[in-house]
């Protein structure tokens, strides 16, 4: 079986026993990455607090594709332009940090963040040429530190 219509079957299955019935779209941007757009009403259960149910949804098909196809592929899942506003409120944010950096000239901390959100802020800040970022901590507890770009 297909990886995009075993995915569709479990979603369907997974929304069956909750009784909502949001609208599908599954992606294959590159090769073992597929993204999945739901839409629907009130579906606001299904990304939980900062996201959790939604990267337990993520992790659930992940694992129940691996089962079924002992593949392992990159999951993600968005929910009603969730992650797409997620996204770009960490660049609004990232955006207020770098002006302090450029004014303090010294390094700052971020708040603790999750991994994804980290990854989202390096992507960022490697755009820019006199910031650079690193995450540092303890896992759990992780946060990105933006600097001033040393100048050779």
């Amino acid at each position: 079986m297909k990886i995009p219509k075993l995915i569709k079957e479990i979603l369907d299955n997974i929304f069956g026993f909750i009784q909502i019935k949001p609208e599908i779209e599954i992606t294959q941007p590159e090769e073992d990455v597929y993204k999945i757009n739901i839409q629907g009403d009130d579906l606001n259960f299904l990304i939980g607090y900062r996201g959790q149910s939604l990267k337990a949804l993520e992790n659930i098909l992940k694992l129940i594709v691996f089962r079924k196809t002992e593949q392992y592929p990159v999951i993600i899942v968005d929910i009603n332009g969730y992650r797409d506003k997620k996204v770009e409120r960490l660049h609004e944010m990232t955006r207020r940090f770098v002006d302090k950096v450029r004014f303090f000239e010294k390094e700052i901390e971020m708040p603790v963040m999750t991994p994804w959100e980290r990854r989202q802020v390096h992507i960022y800040i490697s755009e820019y040429d006199d910031v650079i970022s690193e995450s540092t901590g303890e896992e759990g507890n992780r946060k990105v530190v933006l600097k001033p770009k040393e100048i050779s």
